[in-house]
């Protein structure tokens, strides 16, 4: 094999790495696309829900939550969802989701 030969397959050899590493680029900025539209509808759901939530439950006592929470907690396996009470800060927390009282009404779900 002459140094010719040599120049022209590292040649080749860099600029099939160079086509890889372009495509490479595309592939990652179409990906980080669709993931950022998938979060941001996903939160526009998560949003949507919460304010539904807060719309019908709002005023209902802090007992009363706690009783249409319980079935769907139950429901779950074991571990997978956690529901907590902090009488202190008059919070209940599904999970991340929190449920706010006031005098033992519920006045907002976030």
């Amino acid at each position: 094999m002459n140094t010719t030969s040599r120049c022209r397959f590292a040649a080749a050899l860099l600029v099939l790495c160079c086509l890889a590493l372009v495509y490479r680029v595309f592939d990652q900025g179409i990906t980080r696309t669709y993931l950022e539209a998938s979060e941001e509808a996903s939160h526009q759901q998560v949003k949507l829900l919460t304010a539904l939530i807060t719309h019908e439950w709002l005023g209902l006592p802090e007992d009363e939550v706690l009783f249409r929470l319980n079935p769907y907690v139950t429901s779950r396996p074991p571990g997978s969802v956690v529901l907590k009470t902090e009488p202190a800060t008059h919070h209940v927390y599904l999970d991340s989701v929190r449920f706010e009282f006031d005098n033992g009404k519920l006045i907002s779900v976030e």
